[in-house]
This record gives structure tokens, sequence and C-alpha cells, in this order.
């Protein structure tokens, strides 16, 4: 029932139905290249929807069916794994299911059901990297199983892997635990295991690769983003402007930098964007930079929507998974840092506080660089 008032939901949107391509490999590879292309196609088509969607009411709708399209794929993706749980196509979709549940944390029967195809028998195919990546936000059951990979795989790339996103999921706990409330002394702890955990999967497989980079190039980062946090000195980093040319975020020192974390398919992003709009106007002759940072896939996506919405400030384009969106442990949008005039992060807000909150907040931190400069 609830696949047929998903599939209404679809249709009532305008959405077309998307047709099956071509693929040599096994039946059940087919079958599972048929699933990535009619997900693809569905899910370019929804967001699309969302980007030009006005009403709020309109958005919710809208991001309500990406979730279920995650979740229904997801579901057949499983039913795929399960007819082929030994085969390479098996693990394939079993990967497939958890990256759509993951970014949503739909964790229950089908998460289960992936889980245990990979524990059972994947654990040493590095393969399976793609799901412990999304582990990582998936809470304690993802944590759990990152444990469980650590604990019980003998390939050592595979383990080290596995030490490399259960530290990344320490420090998610961490980050989600800071704020008037967070115990410094605790949080700093698990940010030290955290640390340990790279360090010992560096010394495992330092070839091991994280996305485009191996964990030898990517930890020393990781490192130093392990230490960033309200009230310390943010370090060196560059940004990547829409005309490709590389941009270093102390080149703004000397003014307060508001660094939203964004996408063009996140709806309370966009909502964010007539008051930006405002607060870019009120503190033009002010020490103030605001600087968007694109998360977006593709950066054609953000282009495109530039060209429909004003947004006159620094854009960067940084992709899902760029430097900046690991340096600053960006895993929900928006989240905004604010960054006083001598380069130290003074506020962080994962979702917007409220227009109030952040004016006032870059309103005192424009005060205290004027006073500065005096």
């Amino acid at each position: 029932m609830q696949r047929v008032l998903f599939a209404g939901l679809v249709l009532a949107l305008g959405l077309p139905g998307a047709a099956f391509g071509d693929d040599p490999a096994s039946p059940l590879a087919r079958k599972l290249a048929q699933l990535k292309k009619k997900h693809e196609a569905d899910e370019k088509e929804l967001k699309k929807k969302l980007a030009d969607a006005k009403a709020a009411d309109d958005k919710q709708q809208v991001n309500f069916l990406i979730k279920e399209l995650h979740a229904f794929t997801a579901s057949d993706a499983v039913e795929l794994a399960q007819e082929g749980k030994k085969d390479e196509a098996g693990l394939e979709a079993a990967v497939f299911a958890i990256k759509l549940l993951g970014p949503f944390k739909l964790t229950g029967a089908d998460m289960d059901k992936a889980i245990a195809i990979i524990m059972d028998h994947h654990i040493d195919n590095p393969k399976i990297a793609p799901a412990l990546a999304e582990m990582v936000d998936a809470g304690p059951n993802g944590l759990a199983f990152l444990e469980s990979v650590v604990d019980k795989a003998l390939n050592k790339e595979v383990q080290a892997l596995a030490l490399y996103y259960n530290a990344l999921a320490e420090d998610a706990k961490a980050t989600a635990a800071e704020g008037p409330t967070g115990d410094p002394v605790k949080i700093a702890a698990v940010r030290a295991r955290a640390a340990d955990m790279m360090e010992r999967a560096v010394k495992l497989a330092p070839d091991a690769r994280v996305g485009e980079d191996t964990l030898a190039k990517t930890v020393p980062a990781e490192l130093v983003a392990l230490k960033l946090a309200v009230g310390s000195a943010v370090p060196e980093v560059e940004g990547t402007d829409l005309d490709g040319k590389k941009v270093k975020l102390s080149s703004f020192r000397g003014k307060v930098v508001l660094l939203d974390f964004w996408a063009t398919w996140c709806g309370p992003c966009v909502a964010m964007i007539p008051h930006e709009r405002e607060l870019v106007s009120k503190m033009s002759e002010k020490p103030f930079a605001l600087i968007g940072v694109s998360v977006d896939e593709e950066k054609d996506a953000l282009t495109e929507f530039l060209g429909r919405q004003k947004m006159p400030w620094a854009q960067w384009w940084d992709g899902p998974k760029g430097q900046l969106t690991r340096m600053f442990k960006v895993r929900s949008f928006p989240t905004l840092y604010l960054i006083d005039a001598k380069g130290v992060v003074r506020h962080k807000w994962v979702s917007s506080p409220g227009d109030e909150v952040i004016d006032k907040a870059v309103a005192e931190l424009v005060v205290e660089a004027e006073k500065g400069k005096r």
C-alpha cells in the first residue's frame, strides 16, 4: 500500500517513469544496474522539483518523496542482495542499500539485512568501504557495525578503513555533544580516542583508498579537523570559487566571516537565502563577508541555481565530500561557522539558529573587529 501511495504522489508531481538501460553483466548485476538507473533518474527529477518549489509545504512534500524513494529503492536492493548474498553483485546491492539508507538515518530491518550480508559473506572485501562510510552517521547501530568490522576483519585494508570511519563516528558524537551543556573534558577525550584510531589506520594500510585519496593523504587533515572547535583558530584552508580559482580563507582575515555549508536541494538552506541577502546588504560597508560553500554533487546544479536566485556573496563549490566539508566536520545542512576577524571560530550552528541569533552574533563580532582596527 505504501509503495502504491508513493507512486501516486510521484505521478501527482508529474515525474516521468525511468527507462531501464542495457547491461551485459550477470542477471543479478543487470537487475541492480536497472534499479540504480531508475533511482538516479527519479531522484534527479525530485531534486529539480525541490529546487523549483516555492511554498514550504511543497518543499516538505518533495523532501518526503526523496526519503521514501531512498527507502523503497533500498528495500528492492536488499531483495537483490539476498538473492545473491555470496556473489559480488549481492555485495554491491547490499552496499547500495546502505548508501541509500544512511543519509536519512533509516535504520531498521533493511539496514540490518544489508549489514548481515556484509558481515557474514564479505567482511574482508575492500569493496565494503562505501558501506563503512555510511555508518558514520547511522547512530549506535552504525558504530556497532564499524566496531565489529575492526574486531573481525582479517584484511588489513578493511580493518584500517573501519578504524578510520569509526574515528569519524566518534568525532560525530563529540560534535553532537558540543554546546552550553557539553562536557569539554569528555569531548576532548572522545576526540583523542578518534585521533588514535586514525593513526592506527594509517599504520595498518597507508595506501587504502578514502574517496579519491589514500589514508596517508587524508588522515593528516582529519587530525587537524579533530582540533577544530569553537574557540580554536581555523587552519589554513582553501576553497574553490565558481571559476575554479583557489581562494584562501585567510585572505578574509580582518573580516568577520559567516561560512555557510549548504546545497541547492536543501530546503532549510534555501529558506535562509532571503535573510542572508538582507544581512549582506546591511553589512556591505562593514568588515564582514558571507561565503557560501556548496556541497552539491554537480557544480552545474549550483551555477544553474545561481542563475535563478540572487545570491550576491562569495560562492565556493566543495562537493558532497570535499576538503572543506571534511575539515569542518559538516554532516547536515545548513551548517554555519562564524569566524571572527582574527580567524577564530566563535559560533557553530547545525541548522539555522534563527535570523535574530545570527544577526546579533555577527553584529557583536563586527563591533569587535572595528574596535581592533582603531
